[in-house]
């Protein structure tokens, strides 16, 4: 048994066979440029609902991917920072001083918070920011197909 190493792939341009690892087709000279394949906005969608910033990411903005990150979990750990000492305080007055709060009164001292109203947004923004990406990202391919057929 013998194995073939050396595969074949056929030119974009000039349709001559050529070796599959080739960057330039030996006929006719042209750069053989390699298909990308982007992900589906579904997988952009889950990546971002695990993970803020994980679709800009796997599209390869990294550093923008790590700046939503770290405004995403840098806001909720400052809202979870805030919000504590009022859960702690209302526990407190229950147990040591059978003071009951009002759900509401708690309710209205933990959502007011702009730290929570930050991390909704961010958290929205990574979403979108990854589909706009996408988008350009398609728009660049088609371009660069276009300019490379002509």
């Amino acid at each position: 048994m013998t194995e073939d190493n050396n595969q074949q792939a056929v030119c974009v341009y000039c349709s001559k066979p050529i070796a599959s690892d080739a960057v330039y087709c030996s006929y006719c000279g042209k750069e053989q440029k390699k298909e990308t394949k982007l992900p589906s906005q579904w997988r952009l969608l889950i990546l971002n609902l695990v993970c803020p910033g994980a679709g800009d990411w796997y599209l390869g903005a990294k550093l923008r991917a790590l700046i939503i990150f770290l405004v995403v979990i840098g806001s909720l750990v400052a809202y979870c920072y805030d919000i504590v000492p009022v859960i702690q305080k209302a526990v407190n007055d229950a147990v040591l001083h059978g003071r009951m709060v009002s759900m509401n009164k708690l309710n209205d001292q933990i959502s007011n918070n702009g730290w929570m109203y930050l991390f909704t947004i961010s958290y929205i923004f990574s979403i979108i920011d990854s589909f706009f990406l996408l988008k350009n990202k398609k728009k660049e391919l088609e371009e660069s197909k276009t300019t490379s057929h002509e």
